[in-house]
């Protein structure tokens, strides 16, 4: 099942971190590639909401687990 499109072009990191919005639902966070970082709910259908800015400043970072 595709997800997202072209991801590689603005993304370095996608990691799925189990349910971090407390919903009883997995999320993903990724890292663009100038350092934010960006929530995707979701959705308990095998899908994933919009993005939601979580922070900045983590482009310094080799890894997100």
């Amino acid at each position: 099942m595709k997800l997202f499109t072209n991801w590689g072009g603005s993304y370095n990191v996608v990691v799925g971190v189990g349910d971090i919005t407390d919903d009883g639902r997995a999320d993903l966070v990724s890292r663009d590639t100038g350092g934010t970082l960006w929530r995707n709910s979701g959705d308990g259908k095998g899908s994933f909401g919009a993005r939601a800015k979580i922070s900045t400043g983590w482009q310094g970072y080799r890894f997100l687990s």
